[in-house]
């Protein structure tokens, strides 16, 4: 990935935090973060990886309501940023934060089991 792109997601980030903080009025959509984005190679095309408090529901809710709502996030963006094309915005669910979660709680299990064992 190049400077350009990497710019460019990192202002996609910027922006798209601030529409949700001050724009979106929307009760249903939840305490979201964003990740991370990626815009393809002709910058025509972008997809914003997000968690969000409240687990894989919760998550897959509020992928669909933003997704939804990406026509509106498109506009919001083409106002704030001057670029030759506005891209197309894709929300993602991004469940790292869960399966980690989901990890350490095993190997806390394993650990917990192992310790009655040698006792």
């Amino acid at each position: 990935m190049g400077f350009r792109q990497k710019r460019v997601n990192s202002l996609i980030i910027e922006t798209v935090s601030e529409i949700i903080a001050k724009e979106v009025k929307d009760p249903r959509v939840g305490l979201i973060t964003l990740i991370s984005a990626e815009i393809s190679p002709d910058f025509k095309h972008v997809t914003i990886y997000f968690t969000v408090h409240g687990g894989s529901e919760e998550g897959q809710k509020n992928s669909r309501l933003l997704n939804h709502a990406s026509g509106f996030f498109q506009h919001e963006l083409a106002k704030r940023l001057k670029f030759k094309y506005t891209p197309k915005i894709q929300f993602k669910y991004n469940q790292t934060f869960e399966k980690i979660k989901h990890i350490e709680t095993l190997l806390n299990k394993e650990s917990e089991e192992e310790s009655e064992k040698s006792d």
